[in-house]
This record gives C-alpha cells, structure tokens and sequence, in this order.
C-alpha cells in the first residue's frame, strides 16, 4: 500500500503512455490501408472524395477532373480561408469563410463535397467523419474544465507536493501520453479545409522551392513554406504517401509538446515541481490547444511556441535572439505583428544602443535569410505586397471571432460600416492604439523585463477582442502567455485567466470548426463567447493594473515559493546568472 501511495500516479502515467503508443502505433497503421483504398477508390470510383469525379461528391477539384496539387490561378490563404484550387464543386452555393463554406451543401456543409456526399473538410453537423468525434470532445471539454475549476479554487501550492524520485519519468511520460494521443487522432479527423491548402502548398514547394510564389497563388508568409517544403518532400515517397494528412498536423502536435516542455523548465525554477507538472499537463491536454493542431489542423501552435521563446528569450536578457523569433513569428503570420510593441517596451527600458543594434541586426539578417530563396524572378517589394493583399482580404468588422464586433451583430459586417461616428474599422484602430499605450504604461510603471508576458498577454487579448478584421484563432497563445504571466509575476489570478481564455478559445474554435454558426445567426455560443472574451480582457486589465506596481514583481507568498530542495539559485532555461533573478525575494 505505502509503495502504490508513493508511486501510484507514476505507474498510472506509464500505463496511459504504454496505452497511448499502442494506440497511435495501431491507428496509424490501421490508416494506411484505409488511406490506400481510399486513394485507389477516389482514382476509380465516382464519388468525389480529395481528387473528385463525376459522381455527386465533386469535391476539391471540381466534378469530373482531379485535384491539381498546385495553387494555380487562384489565391488560396490557409489562415484566412479562401477556396483552394478551382473549387467548383457542385454541391451549393456555400460562402468560403475561415477555408470552409457555411452554406447547403458546399464544403462544410450537409451536401457533397471534399470526401463524398455529406462530408466537408471542415466539419458539418452531418455525414462527415469529423462530426462524429464533436461529441467525445466536448464531452472531454466538459470534464478538462471542470477540473480545472476545482483544482484552481483548491489551489494551494503545498498541496501539490510530489515524489521527488523519477521527476524526468513522469514529466516525459506526461508529454509523451500527449503526443501518442494526438497521433492516435490525427489520422481519423478530416480536418478543416486549411489542410487540404496546406498539402497543396507542400506538394508545390516540393516541386520547387524558390518559384513557390511565382508558379502558385498562395498569400501566405514565406517562413512556414519551409516547413511545408519538408512534409512534401517526405510525403511524396510512398512510404509516407498514405500519412500525408498526419504529416501536415506533425509540427504543430510537436510544437504543443515543445511549448509544454517550456512551461514546465521555466516553472521548475520557479515553484513546486508538482505546480510545474500541473501546469505541463494543463497545456498538454488543453482542449483549446487539442482542437487547434489536431482536429483542425491549423499552425497555431507553432506560431504560439515562436512568441512563448521570444518572451522568455527577452526576459532573459537575450534581446538579439528574441527580435530573431519576432521575426520569424511575423514572416509566419502577419498577426505576429501584434507582439512588436512588447520588443520595442524592453528595449527602451533598457535605454542602451547595444540591444536596439543587436535587435535590428537579427531581424534583418532573419529577413534576408527566409525571403530570399522565394526572392528570384519577383519586384523588390514583394513581400511587402504580399502582406497587403493578405491584410486587407478580410475587410469585416469581425471574421468568425467572438469578440466585442460579434457581440453587437458585426460578425461578417463589412468594416466601413459606421458604428457610432466611426466606421468599425476606425473604432478598431482607435482601440489598438488604445491598448498599445495602456500596455506601454502598465511596462513602464512596472519597470522590469519580467512584465513582458503581461504586455502581451494584454496586447493579443485586447486587440482580439476589439479590433476589426480578427480571426477565430488568434487569441490562441493566450492561454500560454497567461500562464508565463503567473510564472514571471506570481500572482494566481493568472491562472484564472489562463482557463478563461482557454474556454472562449476552445468554444469559438469548436462552433466554427462544426459549422454551428453561420454569417447571418447570432447563436449562443457567439453571445455568450462574446461576452466572456469581453469580461476576461476587464478582468485582465485590473490584475496587470495591480501587478505593474514594481514592488509586487518576482514578490510571491510563502506558499508559493521554489522548494528548498530546487536549486534555485540556478538559471532558469539557459538565462545567465546576471540576466534574470530566477529566486523569489521576499
């Protein structure tokens, strides 16, 4: 009995990794005969599926022709969702929002389309095999979040004492059920139609890389065509050929488990081991998280792990390598943008030329580098027009995200609409720079670099939440830079906030992606989504206002601090001695 009460969450956790592997070993090999007779049906059959035909399911290559794997003709955007190749599927007349039609019968809804009659890419209510997994997930939403509740209520830190013995088993076991798990899924989830461009663009920077912009049609940033560079190349050899759809989902389920590696090493320093674990496992099995890389099929997770580096990197004091993954995370998604003002907060509190050259340098040395295979045979200012075109795609007061816009009606409202005196547009440009200068205010009044996680924390959830143009998925890396923003400020109301977002996250996500809503319903989930986002950014607000007092930074309760038996005069995750204070002063 004492040996199972000191070793029975352990064993539990190597058993659900065992289970877990087992599990992804057998779906994964399971897929690959059903992927091939699926392939063979599709080349002789006449329902749609992935390549079309004939039949009444034409799918993404239009009734009676195949699929072209190239982007050719049209502009296709996997983060906004535009229709991917000549999309002329006979199925309705469905709108292309978010890479999914809404309306009878088109992508996502209940006639024909990518995968036969009644699937859709990116879900549907009904015959499509995404749809059938929407229950289990929410029932497993249900249960995640209502954990959380009460753990968090009950949280007291020296509750959360673990065994000290095999502290790397049970943390790689954690992680390692998560992956398993996720590669479990993957195979069977047909994903969002941003999956099927994502494998278009793979298949055309396999075939070449440098002339990916100038042979395809594609908007999105140079720095993640690499990455689909790589699936390509591997998917196109036939011994990976049937796992393509995994592949796509691969960076971004790893990029989960990285992110979640890096909360726990930080919090390690920090407080208890059990509080690290507890919060690896919370990112981890997050729904929010969950539903993004592995249901949908998204990037998100990639890009969240590029800015959780830049902030820890900045908070280390490593100013140059932080600007290089700013820089990356913008020559991914245009929306990395966002973050630029918590870079440019530190680097004036530091007040020294040092860092603003160190800064200028990587980020352009990083241009350079990304943009100029994709540079030969284009004008000089090409990216700068992609980002353009890419930008201003979207002209609505909101797309898709339940935000303040979405509250009041204007989900897909055109944003020259005047609201007021302003057009939705301008309200939402007077609203960024609005909390642009709360945000400058709150670092200045805090005056250290350990506030960087509250910046953005600050800046992504108000510019989702009352900026125009804003998709579904950008308040994303909420939940993790909630999270830092406990482990740098200490203040548990964080944590809160971290479920918080993680719930509106999960709930805007999870409406879009099974097509419950539509341009012109105002539904529940919408208002009541809505509304919390709006709630959560106040509350948000009071805690940074009370936080930013420089006297309560790296100051926590006695309850919180790092065990004694940490060594916690060591650096946190590679930061120097002089860089960072890695104790709690009291």
């Amino acid at each position: 009995m004492n040996v199972w009460k000191a070793n029975g969450l352990k064993y539990i956790l190597l058993f659900s990794l065992i289970l877990c592997a087992v599990a992804s070993v057998v779906s994964l090999w399971s897929y690959s005969g059903s992927s091939a007779s699926q392939s063979a049906a599709v080349r002789q059959g006449p329902s749609g599926g992935f390549g079309g035909g004939s039949g009444p399911g034409g799918g993404m290559g239009g009734p009676g022709q195949p699929t072209n794997s190239s982007t050719e003709g049209t502009s296709t955007s996997g983060d906004k969702g535009t229709t991917a190749g000549n999309d002329t599927s006979s199925g309705g007349s469905g709108v292309a929002r978010d890479g999914q039609h809404r309306g009878p019968g088109g992508m996502s809804g209940n006639g024909s389309g990518m995968g036969g009659p009644g699937g859709g890419m990116g879900g549907g209510r009904s015959g499509n095999s995404s749809s059938a997994y929407a229950t289990p997930l929410a029932i497993f939403a249900a249960l995640f979040f209502g954990a959380f509740v009460f753990i968090a209520y009950r949280f007291r830190a020296r509750e959360w004492k673990l065994g000290e013995r095999n502290r790397g088993l049970m943390l790689w076991t954690v992680l390692g059920v998560g992956f398993f798990l996720r590669m479990a899924i993957a195979p069977w989830i047909s994903g969002h139609m941003d999956l099927m461009l994502f494998r278009n663009w793979a298949t055309t920077a396999a075939d070449s890389l440098s002339g990916f912009y100038t042979n395809g049609s594609s908007d999105y940033p140079p720095f993640y065509i690499y990455i689909l560079y790589v699936i390509g190349q591997i998917g196109s050899t036939d011994a990976f050929s049937p796992y393509m759809s995994v592949l796509l989902r691969l960076p971004n389920i790893l990029a989960d488990i990285v992110t979640a590696y890096m909360l726990y090493r930080l919090a390690s320093k920090r407080v208890g081991y059990g509080i690290s674990l507890g919060l690896a496992i919370f990112y981890v099995f997050n729904p929010a998280v969950f539903i993004n890389s592995t249901f949908w099929g998204q990037v998100d997770s990639f890009f969240t792990m590029l800015i959780v580096g830049m902030i820890v990197l900045l908070v280390e004091n490593r100013v140059g390598w932080s600007a290089v993954l700013f820089t990356v995370a913008v020559l991914m998604k245009p929306q990395g943008i966002i973050y630029g003002p918590v870079l440019f907060f530190e680097l004036l509190r530091q007040r020294k030329i040092q860092p603003w050259l160190l800064s200028i340098g990587g980020a352009v040395v990083t241009t350079i580098l990304v943009i100029l295979p994709f540079s030969w045979g284009q004008e000089p200012l090409w990216l700068l027009d992609l980002y353009k075109g890419t930008v201003g795609e979207y002209p609505y007061a909101s797309v898709n995200a339940y935000n303040f816009f979405a509250l009041i009606g204007g989900n897909y409202t055109q944003d020259t609409t005047t609201l007021f005196l302003f057009s939705y547009h301008t309200w939402g440009m007077i609203c960024i720079v609005l909390v642009t200068l709360f945000t400058w205010w709150m670092y200045i009044r805090s005056r250290k670099p350990q506030f960087a996680a509250a910046a953005a924390l600050v800046l992504i959830a108000g510019v989702f939440t009352f900026a125009s143009s804003m998709h579904e998925r950008y308040l994303f890396p909420a939940a993790a830079l909630a999270v830092l923003a406990y482990l740098y400020l200490r203040d548990r109301r964080f944590l809160w906030l971290a479920g918080g977002f993680s719930l509106t996250i999960f709930l805007n996500t999870f409406d879009i992606f099974y097509s419950s809503n539509s341009r012109d319903q105002y539904g529940i989930i919408l208002c009541v989504t809505s509304l919390l986002n709006v709630l959560l950014f106040g509350y948000l607000v009071k805690v940074v206002w009370d936080c930013s007092k420089s006297t309560t930074i790296e100051t926590a309760p006695s309850t919180d601090r790092v065990s004694p038996e940490l060594p916690s005069a060591r650096p946190a995750w590679g930061a120097s001695s002089q860089s960072v204070n890695t104790t709690i002063d009291s």
